[in-house]
């Protein structure tokens, strides 16, 4: 089976459970790249260069940049928020003992959204959009844990902005620029950005529904760790060559410090952003995201030097469980699976 027909093989279900879905594959298999685009309806496939909202697979950014800091020596995984936040700003002891560590694999004990989330000015169509610093601020005064840490893993938007940000005080830098700085960059990822340019906007696709109804995108102003950055399929591409140890740019040490599974989760790992799963005997390191209209998966197996994204302006939510239609990381997980015969893209 040719790599086009495993990408299409593997997609069958999800472009036929959401059809009005577009649909970004990219394979890395031995350092050979595939690239397609796929329709599940009429019309025209997405540019293979057409930019999508990562969600929560920002934060696998967000861990490797946690990862670089510690092997740099900037900081430790068990570095304590109080030596990076001002005392004023975090003045609980309690909260201020929570480490880097802690927060990048979601133990912390932060409740999943901010408490003071919930405004007059909220947009359920961008929940996260009004959240200003002064909310962000508001929320580091008055947080107090009712139970220390660690607790058992639980997704923490707030905790990845918390992270995001106290690394952002380390580095002098905010979050988009240190990514840019520390990672992109050195990787040659010109398309992963937190603010899209003027070039780039044409080329964003926009999410939507379950139903397919056309959503606006969310936006993270003062919670950029959790889940702000933007990119394309052949810039994923990229980042997991060099998660997989090829064309590193001297950050391979780093990168594989954030693979590591520090806690149990139920069916596997959780690491400093990343997931892992054992998956028919494979070791899959793994992230998925389903937020504001569009949905992503990063899978890659270092066993068979093989990596997997999956990028689409279609998300799942409530609607689509309770239909079993099928999740985005099925597919990714299948390629993964998959015995692959790539040809570089050009």
């Amino acid at each position: 089976m040719t790599t086009a027909d495993a990408v299409l093989h593997a997609t069958r279900r999800y472009l036929r459970d959401h059809p009005s879905a577009s649909l970004c594959v990219g394979i890395t298999h031995r350092g050979e790249h595939h690239v397609q685009s796929l329709q599940g309806a009429a019309g025209a496939p997405p540019a293979v260069d057409s930019l999508y909202a990562l969600g929560t697979l920002t934060q696998v950014f967000t861990g490797g940049l946690l990862a670089l800091l510690v092997d740099r020596g900037e900081v430790r995984l068990d570095t304590p928020l109080q030596e990076l936040i001002p005392r004023p700003l975090l003045p609980d002891e309690a909260a201020g003992r929570i480490t880097l560590e802690q927060l990048a694999t979601h133990t912390s004990g932060m409740p999943h959204d901010p408490p003071n989330l919930r405004t007059p000015q909220q947009n359920p169509s961008d929940p996260y959009g009004h959240y200003s610093a002064a909310l962000f601020g508001e929320f580091l005064r008055g947080y107090r844990p009712q139970h220390p840490p660690p607790r058992k893993p639980s997704e923490s938007i707030i905790g990845q902005g918390v992270l995001g940000h106290a690394l952002s005080r380390r580095l002098r830098l905010n979050y988009g620029h240190a990514v840019r700085d520390f990672l992109c960059t050195p990787l040659g990822l010109g398309d992963t950005t937190f603010r899209l340019s003027e070039s780039q906007e044409p080329r964003l696709r926009p999410g939507h529904t379950a139903r397919g109804v056309a959503v606006p995108g969310w936006t993270f102003p003062a919670l950029p760790g959790a889940g702000a950055l933007y990119s394309t399929v052949p810039d994923l591409l990229r980042f997991l060559d060099a998660n997989l140890g090829h064309q590193d740019a001297g950050l391979g040490q780093a990168l594989r410090l954030a693979h590591a599974p520090r806690v149990k989760t139920r069916g596997g790992g959780m690491g400093l952003g990343w997931k892992s799963s054992q998956v028919k005997g494979q070791s899959i390191v793994w992230r998925a995201s389903m937020m504001g209209g569009t949905s992503g998966f990063l899978g890659f197996s270092a066993e068979t030097d093989t990596g997997v994204v999956l990028l689409s302006d279609h998300t799942g939510g409530f609607l689509a469980s309770l239909l079993r239609r099928t999740p985005l990381e099925t597919p990714g997980f299948d390629l993964l699976e998959s015995p692959l015969q790539t040809k570089a893209t050009p």
